[in-house]
């Protein structure tokens, strides 16, 4: 009943429901444009990209007028948990490129004394390296990807839908992952990268069924795909949603929130942009035949 109402409410507006992801991707672009005012950055790095200091602690309790005193120096503090029993069992201190060595190693000494730690340095170069390679492998990836589907159903509409599509998965995702917090690293990169080719399977799932499909009309097939859509989505968050609750750690929680906001924006972005002009082509030629 909820799916035909569904139905019956986009079939008469999906030619207007275009402006959602297009104010999804105007409000996305001013927290950027608002990143680079207030930082100069685009997003804020990871150490692991722009290097820096490592300190890692080993102790069982952080008090709070130590954890503080780390932070009032500007160093990022992290605690390190028990996947067994969820106690402490490191503190990982990060500080930026502009901080040496020898200026942590003097504030540990001086405000943690007798307490065991590691201490390393990260150089930059390893990730302009990852970044280098993370822009090249994203271009060779929309270029094989936009020519693959515009052979198999010869429409350019889709292959430029497709790709649109996938540009904003990453790019709207990557914009509200710095309202939370989430540092842009290795692992958060590989996340949107995952974005890329997530909106592919509905994408040719549609444009399966709309140019490929037994007869009806094109709108008739759209929803009859969109049937398998929601289930495949539904499913999506339930188990992200239950990785990111019941994880521990933060890289995993981070990744699964990144493929959270991702899976949201691809909803957007596939049923409300990608389909909606696709329909509209359709239309459109149906129109100049008849």
């Amino acid at each position: 009943m909820l799916y035909e109402k569904f139905g019956k409410w986009y079939s008469r507006n999906y030619k207007k429901l275009i402006i959602l992801p297009i104010l999804a991707f105007l409000l996305t672009s001013l927290i950027f444009v608002n990143n680079y005012r207030t930082t100069g950055e685009l997003f804020q790095k990871d150490i692991d990209l722009s290097g820096g200091i490592v300190a890692t602690l080993y102790l069982s309790e952080l008090p709070v007028d130590l954890r503080a005193t780390f932070e009032a120096q500007e160093v990022t503090v992290r605690e390190i948990h028990s996947v067994a029993n969820g106690n402490l069992v490191a503190v990982i201190l990060e500080a930026g490129p502009t901080t040496e060595a020898e200026e942590i190693e003097a504030l540990l000494n001086q405000t943690a004394p007798g307490i065991e730690y590691d201490l390393r340095s990260v150089g930059p170069s390893m990730g302009e390296s990852f970044m280098t390679s993370a822009k090249k492998a994203v271009i060779i990836s929309f270029i094989l990807m936009g020519i693959i589907l515009a052979a198999i159903f010869r429409q350019p509409i889709v292959a430029l839908t497709v790709i649109v599509s996938g540009f904003l998965n990453v790019y709207e995702a990557a914009a509200l992952m710095t309202l939370f917090g989430i540092k842009l690293s290795p692992h958060t990169i590989g996340a949107l990268l995952m974005l890329m080719g997530w909106g592919v399977d509905s994408e040719v799932l549609f444009d399966s069924k709309i140019f490929k499909g037994s007869g009806g009309k094109a709108i008739e097939n759209a929803l009859e795909a969109m049937k398998t859509a929601m289930t495949m989505s539904a499913a999506v968050f339930a188990i992200l949603i239950a990785l990111y609750v019941v994880s521990s750690a933060r890289m995993i929680k981070e990744i699964a929130l990144v493929l959270l906001l991702g899976a949201l924006f691809d909803i957007i972005n596939t049923w409300f942009q990608s389909l909606s002009m696709v329909l509209w082509f359709v239309e459109r030629q149906e129109a100049k035949r008849a």
